[in-house]
């Protein structure tokens, strides 16, 4: 887990705690929406974490896996067909993290 220091609109300091692990499953996800990757926004409401969109939710509820029913349901953040991969594709549909 990595720290994360962002700043309220008060001027104050906070520490957020980002999952780089949740987002490498979305990043390394052969249908998953260039433009999209590295955006908390994908799991969360606002920009910087916090309070998560119905697509966190269910990510956590389906253990942190992105399977075809997961995809199937939220449409507007992957790909119809999966990119070109890279060697080793994703690790999504096996175990939970």
């Amino acid at each position: 887990m990595r720290a994360i220091v962002v700043s309220a609109a008060a001027g104050l300091t906070a520490i957020a705690f980002a999952k780089p692990a949740f987002m490498d499953r979305y990043n390394a996800d052969p249908y998953s929406k260039d433009e999209l990757k590295g955006k908390c926004t994908v799991c969360h409401v606002g920009r910087g974490g916090g309070e998560r969109n119905d697509f966190g939710e269910a990510f956590e509820d389906g253990s942190y896996r992105i399977t075809p029913k997961l995809r199937a349901k939220f449409p507007e953040l992957f790909e119809k067909k999966p990119r070109p991969s890279k060697g080793r594709t994703s690790w999504n549909e096996q175990e939970p993290f």
